[in-house]
């Protein structure tokens, strides 16, 4: 028997989130990973180890950004 697995909802907001992302920045001067804690998570990390994330907030239809705390 085969199962199949439930798509994840959350991946239509990450084509919104890469845009915002590719909008925002310079590419070739940041790394992108999936930080799924956050639906449609994008981890950014630039030049100089920084790091902020990128993510798409249902309640508000937004692409939203934080910084971790110091």
């Amino acid at each position: 028997m085969v199962t199949k697995q439930k798509a994840d909802p959350m991946q239509k907001y990450v084509p919104i989130v890469m845009r915002w992302i590719e909008e925002a920045f310079d590419m070739t001067a940041i790394q992108v990973e999936d930080f799924s804690v956050f639906p449609a998570g994008k981890l950014i990390r630039d030049e100089n180890g920084h790091t902020m994330v990128v993510f798409y907030d249902v309640w508000t239809d937004q692409v939203k950004y934080t910084f971790p705390k110091k």
